[in-house]
């Protein structure tokens, strides 16, 4: 379960965000930038959602900081439609993403589930095993996202996987698909159950590797 910190300075929309970001992932909010840095020590955040605003554009201070700082956990930024004029700022500044405030879940999901799966791929790592999958039996979650596999390059494609670990131990076993797809377009083509759950099997454009293809043969 990935650590969320929430960064807006009005209440409702901070519990709006903090609680859709509570669906699969341990998340906190703060009211401001300055909280926020005082709380990363104590939160250590996989990722922070910060409020991007016209009116008060702290959120580029925030990434400033991280930039200035070196602090590796990406941001998201959260905010309405007017705001989205700042993006080419925020995404220079390193920026992860920008999503519309308000949103429904399903588009919180898939904004936090791209970012921190770029987020591992860019460190070399893989993202860690999921609660859903510790407390599902992983075969009948196996055949379920088969069946609801949305992306063409994804049907019948989902497995279980377990690493062999040495001295007779392997590894719990976990969701987990090899995508030709984002191989041939130059991304790691490894992906696992969050990712396979929001985008493979509910909306296949927020992939890369899709969106691409798409272009190519759209064109």
């Amino acid at each position: 379960m990935s650590r969320i910190l929430v960064i807006h300075g009005e209440s409702a929309p901070r519990e709006f965000i903090e609680e859709r970001a509570k669906r699969h992932h341990d998340a906190v909010s703060v009211r401001s930038i300055g909280e926020a840095l005082g709380a990363i020590a104590n939160v250590q955040p996989d990722l922070m959602i910060a409020n991007l605003s016209l009116k008060k554009p702290e959120a580029l201070e925030l990434l400033r900081h991280i930039r200035r700082n070196g602090t590796p956990i990406p941001v998201l930024l959260v905010g309405e439609p007017a705001a989205a004029v700042l993006q080419p700022v925020a995404a220079k500044l390193g920026a992860s993403g920008f999503i519309e405030f308000p949103m429904e879940q399903e588009a919180l999901d898939r904004a936090i589930t791209k970012v921190l799966q770029k987020h591992k791929e860019d460190q070399g790592k893989i993202p860690d095993i999921s609660a859903e999958e510790l407390r599902a039996n992983i075969s009948v979650l196996e055949t379920d996202l088969n069946r609801r596999m949305e992306c063409f390059a994804g049907r019948n494609q989902v497995y279980i996987q377990s690493l062999i670990l040495g001295q007779g131990r392997t590894s719990k076993p976990r969701i987990a698909l090899k995508c030709a797809l984002r191989k041939k377009f130059g991304y790691k083509p490894d992906v696992y159950y969050e990712f396979i759950r929001d985008v493979c099997c509910n909306d296949p454009s927020a992939c890369p590797a899709h969106q691409e293809f798409q272009s190519r043969h759209s064109a």
